[in-house]
């Protein structure tokens, strides 16, 4: 029995190592997708909508926030501006989460 959940967890470790890459790849054609418009394609904010929206800036606005915290925004969103993303599924949130917080 013991025997059984250490394989069970070691091949649960091996198809979550496998799908990571797939994530990272998701996570930056979604922010190309869905928030280069206002964000930018750097985080640092669209100056063509900061015109009309202010804190666009990902990288500022988030620099004391965990990856949860990023999270919740992008699957809640942060009225009255960021829409949520909650449809994106909880894994897709998750990598774009990290891949905000890894925007220099």
């Amino acid at each position: 029995m013991n025997r059984r959940l250490i394989v069970m967890a070691v091949l649960a470790a091996l198809v979550v190592a496998m799908t990571m890459p797939a994530l990272a790849q998701d996570a930056a054609a979604t922010y190309k997708s869905k928030c280069v418009m206002c964000h930018g394609a750097d985080g640092k904010g669209n100056p063509a909508m900061a015109k009309s929206m202010q804190n666009l800036d990902l990288i500022a606005n988030t620099k004391t926030m965990s990856e949860a915290d990023v999270a919740g925004i992008i699957g809640k969103g942060k009225p009255p501006k960021m829409p949520a993303y909650g449809t994106l599924g909880d894994p897709t949130v998750q990598a774009l989460a990290k891949y905000v917080k890894g925007l220099k």
